[in-house]
């Protein structure tokens, strides 16, 4: 979730990519929803879910901090969501279910693009987390005949999501959450797939970076180019009128 102050650079720059003219994906690899900090932790991420809204996000993935909310609250954030929150691999203990969907399959351009939600390893009382490496390969066996592109949302960890670009065919790309952010893609010399982590949260920081990756698909859907960077969401970036009207009403200010 980005930290209530950033929440209106990043609308600014969100909208100036959207307007480059080309397709525009929106996502956040977890951790998101609550935080240290108000009105997202007061809120349970209720007000994290209204903000990922109004920016037009497409999908998140779930990671530690989102599970430790329990299936119950996280049922709620599902349903207030109007982008799909995914995890391949977080099950709940009472049923034995996926505790959000595995993947989607979204329409852009014309080419049929599979998001697949992952989670970190580490269960709590009410869920199970599955090897994120074995779960992935399951998800994404299943999206493969229903797209023309992969793109994997990780929480698992940048050595993990490494493991995974290497051991598993057919992802695009895979965009990282929790530790390991960097300024430099980590491309798989088997595969070929990039990993892209833009920011991790620490205590005080959060969503105060934004990373902008552009692929290059050919008419197959293989992918064959890519560029990626990081943005600093600093002073010199200036407020969405909008969201920052918004950032008042939950503020105060």
């Amino acid at each position: 979730m980005p930290a209530i102050g950033g929440v209106a650079r990043r609308a600014t720059k969100i909208a100036s990519e959207r307007k480059t003219g080309g397709p525009v994906l929106v996502f956040d690899a977890g951790n998101s929803l609550t935080g240290d900090q108000d009105p997202a932790r007061e809120s349970a991420g209720a007000s994290s879910i209204e903000a990922l809204n109004l920016l037009g996000y497409d999908a998140m993935a779930l990671g530690p901090t989102d599970l430790a909310l329990g299936p119950a609250v996280l049922r709620e954030r599902i349903a207030e969501a109007s982008f799909p929150i995914l995890s391949a691999n977080a099950i709940e203990q009472r049923t034995g279910e996926l505790l959000a969907k595995p993947f989607v399959v979204r329409e852009v351009s014309g080419h049929r693009v599979a998001i697949v939600g992952l989670s970190r390893s580490g269960d709590t009382n009410e869920i199970h987390v599955r090897a994120p490496l074995l779960s992935v390969r399951e998800a994404v066996a299943e999206a493969m005949p229903q797209s023309d592109e992969i793109i994997v949302l990780s929480n698992a960890g940048a050595s993990v999501n490494q493991q995974i670009a290497d051991g598993v065919e057919g992802i695009a790309a895979i965009i990282g959450g929790g530790s390991g952010a960097s300024a430099k893609a980590w491309v798989s010399r088997r595969t070929g797939t990039p990993v892209f982590h833009a920011d991790e949260a620490s205590p005080g920081h959060a969503g105060r970076v934004l990373g902008v990756a552009r692929l290059m698909f050919d008419s197959n859907g293989a992918l064959t180019g890519h560029t990626w960077k990081q943005f600093s969401l600093g002073p010199e970036v200036p407020d969405d009128a909008a969201m920052a009207a918004w950032v008042g009403t939950k503020t105060g200010g």
